[in-house]
């Protein structure tokens, strides 16, 4: 009898650490999964947070002057990085903005990162991918993420910046005779409060504060009345409401070669005008910019005026694309 005493009390002592220790690790486990799947929660929050300031918010500079991030020379001026054209255009990304988020050199990768796009204390990692649908290409910013990190997906589309061709196959404004009339000019001129229309949808709209002006002229000879048909750019001249001014943020390419004045072509002439951060014209001017060949002739002389407008200018489609953000 007092055999089976003991062993009632030693049974009674092994079960209860037993049921101490299986309620302590019942306890135990779904803590231990709950906060594996409160990191995964929280790297997706993230993730989605990312990819909406991505492509809704055109993201902000620190001087409010004029907000064009992009523009900026140093990367501490960046407050919030965003790639939309414009408040508002969800979906719609600016080339200037991808290309400068893309470009190697700019951006220090996690610190600038972490300042101006993830937020927040915790020091979280990144990488965004975007895949172009038309070629495949894949520009990325990042390392690969590991096993375990959240995700999102948005389908956007790269708006891309606008030209103005002019063919010397359908156009006149050139007669250059050798040796008997003056050398001409040809102006082209882009009024600002025409382009600014807010009513013009954000993906074909022309902003000359944020997006490249590009004008092309084909077939060049077919202007020039000579045996031996070439000309001799001397001078660019760009205007502000008619008065000229000082503006080099441009590139110039003769017969599909960089270029520099005075410079000779016989077919083709490719202007691009760049934007800079405080632009030296109001939102109501007109600019001008006009190509002057060999001598200045007097202003009578002037012929060939384009309109760098929404009915002259080409407006090509977008490109569509996949932004993907991994946040871990």
């Amino acid at each position: 009898m007092k055999d089976n005493a003991v062993v009632t009390f030693d049974f009674m002592i092994g079960f209860t650490i037993f049921i101490i220790s299986f309620i302590l690790v019942a306890a135990m486990i779904p803590h231990t999964l709950f906060s594996v799947q409160s990191s995964r929660i929280d790297f997706d929050a993230v993730a989605y947070r990312t990819g909406v300031i991505l492509t809704e918010d055109p993201g902000m500079p620190a001087s409010p002057v004029f907000p064009v991030w992009e523009q900026v020379s140093d990367p501490g001026d960046v407050i919030r990085i965003g790639l939309a054209v414009e408040q508002g255009s969800a979906n719609i990304l600016s080339k200037g903005k991808v290309d400068r988020f893309f470009e190697g050199g700019f951006f220090t990768y996690p610190d600038d990162h972490r300042r101006a796009l993830l937020f927040g204390d915790y020091p979280y990692s990144c990488n965004v991918t975007l895949t172009m649908m038309d070629d495949h290409s894949i520009r990325s910013v990042g390392p690969p993420p590991p096993d375990l990190y959240g995700t999102v997906r948005r389908v956007v589309v790269v708006k891309e910046p606008s030209y103005l061709i002019v063919d010397g196959l359908v156009h006149s404004e050139f007669l250059v005779v050798e040796n008997e009339t003056p050398n001409q000019r040809f102006s082209v001129e882009v009024t600002m409060d025409q382009l600014l229309d807010r009513s013009v949808d954000p993906v074909f709209s022309i902003d000359p504060r944020t997006d490249l002006l590009q004008i092309e002229i084909r077939n060049f000879g077919e202007y020039l009345n000579v045996s031996a048909p070439h000309a001799t750019l001397v001078q660019i001249i760009i205007s502000r409401a008619g008065v000229p001014i000082t503006y080099s943020a441009y590139s110039l390419w003769l017969d599909g070669e960089p270029a520099t004045l005075p410079g000779e072509l016989t077919d083709s002439l490719f202007f691009t005008l760049s934007p800079v951060p405080e632009p030296p014209w109001r939102s109501t001017d007109a600019i001008g910019i006009t190509f002057v060949f060999d001598d200045d002739p007097p202003a009578s002389l002037m012929t060939g005026t384009h309109l760098y407008d929404y009915q002259n200018a080409t407006l090509p489609d977008p490109d569509k694309a996949i932004l993907e953000v991994a946040v871990w």
